[in-house]
């Protein structure tokens, strides 16, 4: 049987549906092959409940700058990876108050 296009497998599938079934998420830059893992519950704080093959051009690479090669992919996990894979975590959210100054006549 021929494999699904990863694309049409990520549309129907949202950052709440992974949260529920426990699966994390795998950004993969295909530039510069860096991998990053994310607990979905964890992006639920950042963005809306979004389709999976939307959320990947979200993801910048932090080695080489890229957005355009991004990809994502849905992993389970299994009985023996738990304290074996390096998983991102959320630990705040923080704003940057920037002043816009205007010049104006007295």
């Amino acid at each position: 049987m021929p494999e699904m296009n990863e694309a049409k497998k990520l549309r129907g599938w949202s950052l709440r549906d992974a949260a529920e079934a426990g699966q994390l998420l795998e950004v993969r830059c295909q530039f510069c092959r860096r991998t990053y893992r994310f607990f979905p519950r964890d992006l639920l704080q950042l963005t809306t409940n979004v389709s999976l093959d939307r959320l990947a051009n979200r993801f910048r690479c932090e080695r080489c700058n890229r957005r355009d090669y991004m990809s994502l992919k849905v992993v389970q996990i299994w009985g023996s990876e738990p304290g074996k894979l390096t998983v991102r975590r959320l630990v705040r959210v923080t704003s940057v108050k920037k002043p816009i100054w205007e010049d104006g006549v007295l």
